[in-house]
This record gives C-alpha cells, sequence and structure tokens, in this order.
C-alpha cells in the first residue's frame, strides 16, 4: 500500500482531511490512526518502509555515481588542462569532417567510374572478368602448391646426392 491508500482508506473510514495544508498535532493524527483497522496500518507502516528503503538505495546509488562522475571529471580537466581540450577536440572534429567529405567524394568518384565502366563494358562482360580472375587466383593458388611440391622434392634430392657423395668419399 502507498500514502495514496491511506487516504482511500481513510475515506472508507470518514475522515475527510488527508489533504489539509495545515500539519496535524500529534493527538489529531493519534485519533485519526486509531480509526484504521491495525492490520491495514502494519501493511502501510511496512510497504511504506519497504519504499524509504528502495528510495535510499537510490539515493546512495545516485550519490556514488555523482561522487565518481565528478572524479571522472577532474581527471578530465586535469589532464587536458580546461579550454584547450576544447579547442583540440574540435580542431580534431573538423579535420574528421573533411575526411570524411573527402572519403564520400572518392566512394561517389569510384561509384560513378565503375557505372560509367559498365556501361562501357557491359554487365555480362564484367561478370566474365571476374570469373575469369577467380580462376586466374584458383590456378595461381594451384601453381604455388606444385612449386612447393617440387621445392621439396628437390631438398630431397639434394639430400640424398649429400648422402651419396659421403658413402663415395
Amino acid at each position: 500500500m502507498r500514502f495514496s491508500s491511506v487516504v482511500v482508506a481513510a475515506e472508507e473510514v470518514g475522515v475527510n482531511e488527508a489533504a489539509d495544508s495545515d500539519p496535524m498535532k500529534k493527538e489529531e493524527l493519534l485519533a485519526q490512526l486509531n480509526t484504521f483497522p491495525k492490520d491495514r496500518l502494519i501493511e502501510e507502516v511496512v510497504s511504506m518502509w519497504e519504499e524509504l528503503g528502495e528510495l535510499e538505495r537510490d539515493l546512495a546509488m545516485a550519490r556514488q555515481r555523482a561522487r565518481a562522475l565528478d572524479g571522472e571529471l577532474v581527471n578530465v580537466r586535469s589532464r587536458s588542462g580546461g579550454r584547450a581540450n576544447l579547442a583540440e577536440l574540435e580542431e580534431r572534429f573538423r579535420v574528421a569532417e573533411a575526411r570524411r567529405s573527402q572519403l564520400e567524394t572518392m566512394l561517389a568518384n569510384e561509384q560513378g567510374r565503375r557505372k560509367d565502366l559498365e556501361e562501357v563494358v557491359g554487365e555480362g562482360r564484367i561478370d566474365e572478368l571476374r570469373r575469369e580472375n577467380a580462376a586466374l587466383i584458383r590456378r595461381e593458388e594451384e601453381h604455388m602448391l606444385l612449386i612447393l611440391d617440387m621445392e621439396s622434392k628437390i631438398d630431397k634430392l639434394m639430400e640424398i646426392i649429400t648422402e651419396l657423395q659421403n658413402q663415395e668419399g
């Protein structure tokens, strides 16, 4: 139950002064609370206690985060010298923006060049060239494997020749 449920319960019992702006005296508060069933008051107190505990935990965590952020801010300011860092960051941003613009232009140029090439050569020819390129790469890999195999066999032959020369000599 929350505080609003106390107001609802108070209205059920016949107490209409829940929203009164004047603070209640201790005797009035005791009289009003005596009108509630004890079970409901206990439930309300336990509920409010739990809610207060949650709020205190949240507050403690928020304070801890604030201290950590303050410490981090102090570290950043001490490392950067404050205002100089802002100017440095702004300059880095301008350089990054210029580089981004340059790369976008290069990309647009390359896309245009490829589109023009496709129009001139034709899409079928480009696919054919891609297939030929893939076949050439496969052949190159096969030739490299063959060369490596031949080199290992030459090494074995050289070992055999060296052994034969040592046996004769």
